[in-house]
C-alpha cells in the first residue's frame, strides 16, 4: 500500500525520516542521561525522603518526554520545510527532463546558490541552451539543403519532361545543361558528406606526422586552376616561400581549391588574382587577393557559415553552394589554425594561417 506512494518513495521523505530518526537517537540519550544524572543528584542529597524522590523522578520522566516529543516534531516539520526548499530545482529539473525526453522544448530552471545543485542546475541550463542551438542549426541546414536541391532537381525535372512530351529537342546544349545540373547535385552531395565526416572528425584528436612543404601544395593547386583562370583572361600571380610543416596535404589542397574557385567565381576585373604564402613567427599564412565588390563587414564573418551566400547572383557558373567557405574554416580549425577575409575598397584578401611545428 505504502511503497508505491510517491511521497514516501521521495527524497524528501527519505531525508526527512533519516532526519526525524537522528533527532530522536540524540534527544532521546541527552533525556536519559539528563534523567539519570538528576535522579542521581536528588538522591545524594540529604533530607529527601522516598515519595517526594519518586514524585520528582516521575515528574521529571514527564517532563523529558514532552520535550523529547516537541523537539522531534519541531525539528521534523523545520527540517522538511527547509528540505522541501532545497529540493524543489530537483523537482523543477526532473519536469524539464521530462519534457525534453517529450520532444518538447523545456524551459529553464531557475535556481541559484553556491553548492552542488546550484552547479548541477546550471549545467543543465547550459545543456539545453546548447542542444536548442544544434537544433536550429540543424533545421536551418535541412531547410538550406532542401533550398539547394530544388533548383537543380526542378531543373533537371523541367528539362526531362519536356524532352518527354515533345516540347524540346535533345541536342547537344540541352544535354550539356543536364549535365551540368546532374555535377551541381553530385557536388552539393559530396560536400554535405564532407561536412558530416570533419563534423566526426571535429572530436577526434588531431594528429598528423607528415612533414610536407606548404609551398609544393600551394603550386600543386594553382597549377590547376591555371587553365581555368587564362578561359577568363584573368593573371595568376603566386608568391610563396618553402616552410615544411605537420599538416595533412590532401585537406590543405582542398581549402586552396575552395579559396582559388571562390576568387574566381568572383574577379571581375582584369587585375591579377595573387596567391601569397610565408612563415611568419610560428604559423605560416596563406593570402589570396581578388578584386570584386567589397565584402561588407558585418558579412565577413557570415560567409564561412554553412549556406550562406553573399550574393548568389555573381556567380560565373551557378554562385555555389554556400559550401565551400564553410568546409574550408572546419579543415583549417581542424589544423588548429584560423581562417577570414579582409577587404579594402574593391580588392578582397581571403587568409589562413597553419600553426608550424618544430
Amino acid at each position: 500500500m505504502f511503497r508505491n506512494n510517491p511521497f514516501i518513495k521521495g527524497l524528501l521523505f527519505q531525508l526527512t525520516f533519516i532526519n526525524i530518526l537522528m533527532i530522536t537517537l540524540a534527544i532521546g540519550l541527552s533525556s536519559w542521561a539528563i534523567y539519570e544524572t538528576a535522579c542521581f543528584l536528588v538522591d545524594s542529597m540529604n533530607g529527601i525522603d522516598s515519595e517526594t524522590q519518586a514524585r520528582f523522578e516521575a515528574l521529571l520522566l514527564e517532563y523529558l518526554i514532552a520535550f523529547t516529543v516537541l523537539a522531534i516534531l519541531i525539528g521534523g516539520l523545520l527540517h522538511y520545510y527547509l528540505t522541501r526548499n532545497m529540493t524543489r530545482p530537483i523537482r523543477d529539473l526532473i519536469q524539464s527532463t521530462q519534457t525534453l525526453r517529450a520532444g518538447q522544448e523545456p524551459e529553464k530552471v531557475h535556481y541559484q546558490a553556491n553548492n552542488e545543485v546550484g552547479e548541477l542546475i546550471e549545467q543543465y541550463n547550459r545543456l539545453i541552451n546548447q542542444l536548442k542551438q544544434h537544433d536550429e542549426v540543424r533545421n536551418k541546414m535541412i531547410s538550406d539543403l532542401s533550398h539547394e536541391l530544388r533548383t537543380p532537381v526542378s531543373n533537371l525535372n523541367g528539362y526531362l519532361y519536356a524532352m518527354q512530351s515533345g516540347d524540346l529537342e535533345a541536342n547537344q546544349d540541352t544535354l550539356h545543361a543536364l549535365y551540368q545540373e546532374s555535377q551541381r547535385l553530385k557536388d552539393l552531395i559530396e560536400q554535405v558528406d564532407q561536412l558530416k565526416t570533419l563534423d566526426y572528425m571535429s572530436n577526434q584528436p588531431f594528429s598528423y606526422n607528415e612533414n610536407v612543404d606548404i609551398a609544393e601544395i600551394i603550386h600543386q593547386s594553382t597549377a590547376l586552376f591555371e587553365w581555368r583562370f587564362n578561359q577568363y583572361y584573368i593573371p595568376l600571380s603566386v608568391d610563396v616561400v618553402t616552410q615544411h610543416a605537420n599538416i595533412e596535404p590532401e585537406s590543405i589542397q582542398q581549402v586552396l581549391n575552395n579559396l582559388l574557385d571562390n576568387a574566381l567565381n568572383y574577379h571581375d576585373h582584369v587585375t591579377p588574382v595573387t596567391v601569397e604564402g610565408y612563415p611568419e613567427g610560428d604559423h605560416y599564412t596563406v593570402r589570396i587577393t581578388s578584386e570584386s565588390t567589397t565584402i561588407p563587414e558585418k558579412e565577413r564573418e557570415k560567409i564561412f557559415e554553412r549556406f550562406y551566400r553573399l550574393d548568389p547572383s555573381r556567380s560565373r557558373e551557378s554562385g555555389g553552394n554556400g559550401l565551400g567557405l564553410a568546409i574550408a574554416k572546419e579543415i583549417i580549425e581542424r589544423h588548429q589554425g584560423k581562417i577570414g577575409v579582409t577587404s579594402h575598397g574593391n580588392r578582397n584578401t581571403f587568409w589562413f594561417t597553419l600553426p608550424i611545428h618544430k
